[in-house]
């Protein structure tokens, strides 16, 4: 299917009753804190480093689709992680939120000083999904990872060919599709080789929105398709309700929008639906 490049010109939302019925009801799903056995490399004789993470599912049977969620490299931000849990089970998924950094002591990964975190975190990604593969409420066939900056980097990592190469993966398990918001598409290397969703502001200092526009065209036009959305108007961390007004951290401007982080979650809740449903 040839990949596809959409750039939002216009960003109307009706921020009242219509606006809000494109978000699901918070259903204050309970979060479970669990801990998971991180992937290993091919070859290595160590096992998995032990990562911590939040669980929560709908009621029901299942077996249920489900969300591998990714934080930035300061965490993830509570609202942010509650509003992600309430939305995805709402939306008949499990989630498993991964905290890279409290097992491992990491304040923030925000300065390059945490050495091979992209390593670490495709690692803890690939881990989270071989535990809800072992979960009889979960289908393993229809797993997605969604990733938040830094996060969204390694969504798109575990997208790429080369990761599932690197790791043991019982089964040859693999995502069935990725969502990346505000992700550092220089960071990319190859290509994903499954349904993408890029999100990202087109103000946005930290990630600028010209490299995944750049890094799309870089690989061509064949593969599965990839959806490029670009907000007029927006910075980054557009979608952590935390971050209102607007600030600097680490040099950047960084600034929550209402319009933006609907419209997201809209999109994200359509393309998870398409994809693995």
């Amino acid at each position: 299917m040839p990949r596809t490049v959409t750039v939002l010109t216009a960003v109307v939302l009706t921020l009242g009753c219509a606006a809000r019925a494109l978000v699901v009801d918070a259903v204050a799903a309970p979060l479970e804190r669990i801990e998971f056995e991180g992937a290993i490399l091919r070859g290595a004789v160590i096992p998995g480093e032990r990562i911590q993470g939040y669980l929560a599912r709908p009621e029901g049977a299942g077996p249920f689709p489900a969300v591998v969620g990714l934080h930035g490299c300061g965490g993830m931000l509570d609202t942010t992680k509650r509003k992600l849990t309430d939305d995805f089970v709402g939306w008949g998924y499990v989630v498993l939120l991964v905290d890279s950094f409290a097992t491992r002591g990491i304040d923030h990964a925000c300065t390059g000083k945490v050495p091979d975190i992209s390593g670490k975190r495709r690692a803890d990604a690939f881990g989270a999904l071989a535990f809800l593969a072992g979960q009889p409420f979960v289908d393993p066939q229809r797993v997605a990872a969604v990733g938040f900056s830094q996060g969204g980097w390694i969504s798109l990592l575990v997208a790429d060919e080369i990761s599932f190469e690197l790791f043991v993966r019982p089964a040859n398990l693999g995502f069935r599709a990725v969502v990346a918001v505000y992700p550092p598409c220089m960071a990319v290397g190859g290509g994903p080789v499954m349904p993408a969703l890029i999100l990202i502001g087109a103000l946005d200092e930290w990630t600028p929105a010209a490299d995944c526009s750049d890094k799309i065209e870089a690989w061509g036009t064949e593969g599965p398709p990839i959806e490029l959305v670009v907000y007029p108007g927006v910075h980054h961390s557009f979608y952590y309700p935390e971050l209102q007004p607007g600030r600097k951290v680490f040099g950047y401007w960084v600034e929550y929008n209402e319009a933006a982080a609907t419209d997201a979650t809209r999109r994200m809740r359509d393309f998870l639906n398409r994809h693995l449903n």
